[in-house]
């Protein structure tokens, strides 16, 4: 049996689908409700590729003639719509109506396992006038469905996707909308051929799209994305959770140092990564020279030393609270107001003489 560069493309990219579909289901990195959907998705779709591939190969395996036995085109549409509103906080998810969008997948895939029982595995026969033609029909209403079923979810996503005001990565799940738009149009072309021609289009192109889908998602998806995802939840919680810091400098009547301690305990200049010397000199109506004077003057440090003091204390305090036991400490160090892991942990550790991974490890 020959197998093509673009079949064995298309079928690395398949296992790549089931084994990203598995990690983001099981792995304590990605594991939530809004993911999970995200993983069923993936799984769905190499279903569907791993069926399609072997039907193009003109082979049909038992285990592949059991898992067509469902017809899942009619699923991954629902999983990936709910994925979408679970997103963006659409309360429809948490109605008992959202139940309904599975109905097309399980009567259609009882209609279709009854019939395969018949024609394919010859478990019994249907005894049932013009059966022949009545097949035909169920088939030909299938194939329309097949079209007309993920275009209208994906439009309704569309209007809750584009319309909303959530700011959590958002832009990534466009991007993903997107993507799986152009999917499915050209899914649809095919599809819209072997109904009208009748004739078995070879689906490679297709899945070679899918698989590039799915080494786009590894690394934009869902490394970036879990870090911006935590980012922007750490940034929540330490807006309600982080206590004003006392600081370690003496205590002088200095309107300069007192005014920076107002910036630094009240509006958290810290945080942004982007902070320099003249940004806060300017804040305060003083030269930056005249500013890292005073800093130095009277708490012995630098000004990066005095910021990322600062940095570090929220990272500490942060540590220390379980409610931010779910995030990565990189996102906590980025929303801190560190830059990059390195600056981050290099930054802790001269401060406390251990990296926050020890740090954590000793508060547990």
């Amino acid at each position: 049996m020959e197998i093509s560069f673009l079949e064995i493309f298309t079928l690395i990219g398949i296992i790549h689908g089931f084994l990203l579909g598995f990690i983001i289901l099981f792995s304590r990195f990605f594991k939530n409700k809004e993911h999970s959907y995200l993983g069923y998705t993936l799984i769905i779709l190499s279903l569907i590729g791993i069926n399609n591939w072997f039907w193009d190969l003109n082979k049909n395996p038992i285990i592949i003639s059991i898992s067509d036995l469902f017809l899942w085109q009619f699923l991954y549409p629902v999983t990936l719509f709910v994925f979408f509103l679970q997103k963006v906080k659409h309360p429809f998810i948490e109605t008992k109506k959202s139940k309904l969008l599975y109905i097309p997948f399980l009567i259609l895939s009882i209609i279709n396992i009854l019939i395969s029982l018949d024609t394919i595995f010859d478990v019994y026969e249907i005894v049932l006038a013009r059966k022949k033609e009545v097949v035909f029909y169920f088939y030909k209403i299938v194939s329309i469905l097949t079209i007309v079923f993920p275009v209208i979810l994906m439009l309704f996503s569309a209007k809750y996707i584009f319309n909303s005001k959530k700011e959590v990565a958002i832009k990534w799940i466009k991007w993903i909308w997107i993507f799986m738009s152009f999917l499915e149009l050209y899914g649809v072309v095919i599809e819209g051929k072997r109904f009208l021609y009748g004739t078995k289009i070879p689906l490679t192109f297709l899945w070679v799209a899918v698989s590039i889908f799915m080494y786009w998602l590894i690394y934009k998806g869902l490394y970036q994305f879990k870090l911006s995802n935590d980012k922007y939840e750490v940034r929540q919680l330490l807006n309600r959770s982080v206590k004003n810091i006392r600081s370690s400098i003496k205590d002088d009547k200095n309107p300069y140092i007192d005014q920076l301690m107002v910036l630094l305990q009240q509006e958290h200049i810290h945080h942004n990564p982007d902070l320099n010397r003249d940004m806060v000199a300017k804040r305060l109506g003083i030269s930056a020279g005249y500013l890292s004077t005073q800093i130095n003057t009277f708490s012995d440090m630098n000004f990066s030393e005095f910021i990322n003091y600062y940095r570090i204390q929220d990272v500490k305090q942060m540590i220390l609270d379980k409610e931010f036991n779910r995030y990565s400490l990189l996102a906590i160090g980025l929303e801190a107001g560190f830059k990059s892991k390195t600056t981050f942990y290099t930054a802790f550790k001269k401060e406390t003489g251990m990296t926050p991974n020890t740090f954590k490890k000793e508060q547990e």
